[in-house]
């Protein structure tokens, strides 16, 4: 029996479902959630810093720089995300990343590729790190996860040690953008020569950014040519 008939075997017996909420699922579909789950998820709007990505709370408002970014540019060159993170897309970012779904790494890497411009040139994946005693308690890296499946996607290569978090941080939740500076500061390091290498950062949630633009700076001063941001979902500030 032919690769061919045998998937449509295992299609008619094993029907794809949502990845979300396990409704049916077309067997054409390219992501792995139903149309129902992804009519919930909140695109990112056509108003938003053309370099971190935020959101403007107008809708009337044109792309542009963001205070933030004007005051303090990130070390990043820009940043792209698939959606908002909210509704039904926070439910299974968080799924993914604190109730043991590994399994969503797919799903969401696919969302992700899609929000990306299809000629992106990239040299290497690499992905936002956890410190070890968080990676013992978690047991995954969710953002190496979606580098890993994002790079099997756009048959690009990935690394897990070019960044290290060599301490343990205070959760970032309730600190403010300085605050989590603060925290931060001298936490990544770099473990792996990049030399000349033109990185995609993946993370799964950009919040105020502090933590990709620390580590954009680290894979600079480590001899990046240059840093592009990749996150599944931006939070609204």
């Amino acid at each position: 029996m032919g690769h061919s008939k045998v998937a449509q075997w295992l299609t008619r017996l094993l029907p794809p479902v949502c990845a979300l909420c396990s409704g049916a699922l077309d067997p054409a579909a390219r992501v792995s959630f139903c149309d129902a789950c992804t009519s919930t998820f909140d695109a990112l709007p056509a108003a938003h810093c053309s370099h971190c990505a935020l959101p403007f709370v107008s809708a009337a408002a044109s792309s542009h720089l963001c205070g933030r970014c004007i005051l303090e540019p990130p070390a990043y060159r820009a940043a792209y995300a698939a959606a908002l993170y909210q509704g039904q897309l926070r439910t299974a970012i968080q799924r993914f990343k604190f109730h043991q779904r590994p399994n969503l790494d797919r799903p969401l890497a696919r969302l992700l590729d899609e929000a990306l411009p299809p000629d992106l040139k990239v040299d290497l994946l690499v992905s936002v790190p956890l410190h070890s005693g968080r990676l013992r308690q978690r047991t995954y890296n969710q953002a190496l996860l979606l580098a890993r499946e994002l790079a099997r996607i756009r048959h690009l290569p990935t690394a897990a040690d070019v960044l290290i978090k060599r301490r343990a941080t205070y959760p970032q939740q309730t600190l403010s953008a300085r605050e989590r500076r603060q925290n931060l500061r001298g936490a990544f390091s770099l473990n792996t020569k990049i030399e000349g290498k033109t990185v995609l950062l993946v993370d799964d949630v950009m919040t105020t950014g502090v933590t990709l633009d620390l580590c954009s700076r680290v894979l600079l001063d480590g001899g990046a040519a240059s840093v592009t941001v990749a996150v599944v979902a931006r939070a609204p500030l």
